[in-house]
């Protein structure tokens, strides 16, 4: 019996856990030495003292409940608070008691283990995954704020206010000078001095433009990350807001010059052949199968009916004017966005405009091309030259009631040149207050966005005459502006 003993206190002495027998009042009745070792208390501390003594203030009510609902129910329970040691640091404890109501003076056995480590684990798993949650949110409102931010000064108040909110204390500024603990900054990239960071954003005009904040707010590496996309957001709107600002200086000084830029007439035509072939697009679906449906619902009914015959006539010519307007839709939707331009080519596009034009005009068209077959066009430069050509064919009939018109294509040594050539009555180009054809301006506005030139001469007894130069070569080094400083590439593509 006494090895007994002897081996049960062994364990009792060795248990990582902290044994007590209590009475009702809380009272040590036994405890395990380490618990004076955990605690740092001695046994003369723990002595005829509430064992709650050494509770956090904050877990005593919650502690003090269970302990009444433990006596009253009699049943085990379990639970979690916190301790102070007697050198201050805080104790996370995990409890568990066993009431013995039928023992004298209500003993109860208590087991109480050290979880502090775990429950630190625990705690910061849920700081860094709200953390988290803060910096995504930061993000997504961030980026959605600057849709409506459209000046650099509106740029530079939204992205420190959202520092400062995420960071406190880091105290972020805009520098427009490299200062001396980062004179080598690369756009985008973190650089870090004894007690700053130093981010750059980009370059306003000769000045660079650099966000400055104290090193100590950024805390951990997802703070990092953060930050770094926050800038990434910041400089992409910054570009554009300096290709805008470069835009803007050059409609400017185009205006004083009164010019217009080449990137503009891009521009232009290219916002125009985009709602030409929206409307092409709605006219076919729409209004043009509408109407074809109505011709076949009027043919079935004319077949398949007995009826008078004025009533029939009449029908018949309704019928008749049906089929008249989709011809006249076709062709519409046809002129708007010809069919096949760039599957065809320009020759044959051309051969084809031709040959229905010549069903209904007036005028005779003589068409000649030389070397078109090893010409290699875009998109752009193939329907550019094909409105020109429209331009030339609707002046003919329109203006100068041509009974021939000639058009004559040649290429070689990588230059395009059309000559267009009309019997007609020849007209004013340049008005006598200074204004211009609108339709010539046209025609010359669209050579001048392709990059090339166009002359044009008109005489009452001589027709009128146009020559177009389009150098091939010029035009890949147009469509790529920024070989001479300029952005608007990021808007047009290239050749």
């Amino acid at each position: 019996m006494k090895d007994k003993d002897q081996f049960f206190q062994t364990v009792l002495n060795h248990t990582s856990d902290v044994l007590m027998i209590c009475d009702r009042n809380r009272h040590v009745v036994y405890i395990t030495p380490n618990a004076y070792e955990l605690s740092g208390y001695g046994p003369e501390e723990w002595k005829n003292r509430d064992t709650f003594f050494f509770l956090h203030p904050e877990d005593k009510e919650y502690m003090l409940k269970r302990h009444q609902n433990l006596l009253t129910s009699k049943q085990k329970s379990s639970s979690e608070y916190r301790t102070i040691k007697k050198n201050g640091e805080i104790m996370y404890c995990e409890c568990k008691t066993t009431p013995l109501p039928d023992t004298e003076n209500y003993l109860q056995v208590v087991s109480m283990r050290d979880i502090t480590e775990r429950k630190k684990m625990e705690m910061d798993l849920e700081y860094h995954k709200s953390r988290h949650e803060v910096l995504q949110n930061s993000l997504k409102n961030f980026s959605n704020d600057l849709t409506s931010v459209m000046k650099l000064a509106d740029l530079e108040d939204r992205m420190l206010q959202e520092i400062e909110a995420i960071l406190p204390g880091s105290n972020p500024i805009i520098l427009t000078a490299f200062p001396n603990q980062a004179t080598d900054l690369d756009d985008g990239y973190i650089v870090t001095s004894s007690t700053k960071m130093f981010i750059k954003i980009g370059d306003q005009g000769e000045h660079p433009y650099i966000l400055s904040l104290q090193a100590s707010a950024v805390r951990e590496s997802m703070e990092t990350i953060w930050l770094e996309t926050l800038v990434h957001y910041a400089m992409m709107l910054f570009e554009n807001l300096s290709i805008i600002g470069n835009l803007m200086h050059q409609v400017e000084k185009a205006a004083h010059r009164k010019e217009t830029p080449q990137w503009m007439l891009r521009m232009m035509f290219q916002i125009q052949e985009q709602q030409r072939l929206t409307l092409s697009s709605d006219l076919h679906d729409t209004v043009l199968q509408d109407q074809i449906d109505l011709y076949r619902r009027l043919a079935t009914l004319l077949q398949g009916n007995e009826m008078e015959k004025e009533a029939k006539s009449k029908l018949m010519k309704v019928e008749q004017g049906l089929l008249d307007i989709i011809h006249e839709i076709r062709m519409t939707c046809n002129h708007l966005r010809p069919p096949l331009l760039r599957e065809l080519g320009l020759e044959k596009s051309l051969v084809i405009m031709f040959e229905n034009i010549q069903l209904s005009s007036t005028y005779k068209i003589n068409f000649t091309a030389e070397g078109l077959t090893a010409l290699s066009l875009n998109e752009e430069e193939t329907i550019g030259i094909y409105r020109i050509v429209q331009e030339f064919l609707h002046h003919a009939e329109e203006v100068s009631r041509a009974a021939v018109v000639a058009f004559d294509f040649h290429y070689s040594n990588d230059i395009l040149k059309m000559v267009y050539q009309d019997d007609g009555v020849g007209i004013v180009i340049i008005d006598d207050d200074g204004s211009a054809n609108m339709r010539l301006t046209s025609v010359s506005q669209r050579a001048q966005s392709l990059g090339g030139e166009i002359e044009m001469t008109s005489n009452p007894s001589g027709g009128f005459h146009a020559v177009l130069t389009l150098p091939l070569n010029r035009i890949a080094a147009n469509l790529h502006p920024h070989k001479n400083g300029d952005h608007t590439q990021d808007y047009f593509g290239s050749r």
